[in-house]
């Protein structure tokens, strides 16, 4: 589950290495069943967030391997908001994180450039789609989008 600045459509198929320029909101997981409880409890989160606002900060490595090149972001409101998917998505039958060292505390805000890409530290970005996928081998499918709307008082 991603955050992105450009919108991705339902069914895109993307390699899991190439991904858009994203923000992780969720790391990997599964759970039992379909993905239409994922996608409930995600828009149930999301109902009524703005476009997620950040700063970027300094570049890392991520990864089991430390070879996909990030960097980080600083942004309390997707630091919330990951606290309150994996509450809803803990919640799920049969919920396992892939990574739980990159679940809760684990959890480090970051960017995922296109290769070649970084952003100055210091620069701000707002994100204004989410994308859940499903990626059972190398090719994620993205199952649902959201768009975080601005509301009437355009906070």
């Amino acid at each position: 589950m991603v955050a992105l600045p450009a919108p991705l459509a339902v069914g895109e198929r993307v390699s899991r290495r190439a991904w858009p320029a994203h923000v992780t909101l969720a790391s990997n997981f599964v759970v039992e069943g379909t993905a239409d409880a994922v996608v409930s409890a995600v828009r149930r989160v999301c109902a009524g967030e703005r476009p997620l606002k950040l700063r970027f900060g300094d570049a890392a490595w991520f990864g089991p391997r430390q070879d996909i090149a990030v960097q980080l972001v600083d942004s309390a409101r997707i630091l919330a908001l990951h606290a309150r998917l994996a509450d809803s998505l803990e919640a799920l039958d049969g919920f396992a994180p892939d990574g739980p060292g990159y679940w809760r505390e684990g959890y480090r805000p970051h960017m995922t450039h296109v290769p070649g890409v970084a952003t100055p530290a210091g620069t701000s970005a707002q994100l204004p789609f989410v994308a859940v996928a499903v990626m059972p081998g190398a090719t994620a499918t993205v199952v649902a989008t959201t768009l975080l709307e601005e509301d009437a008082r355009g906070s």
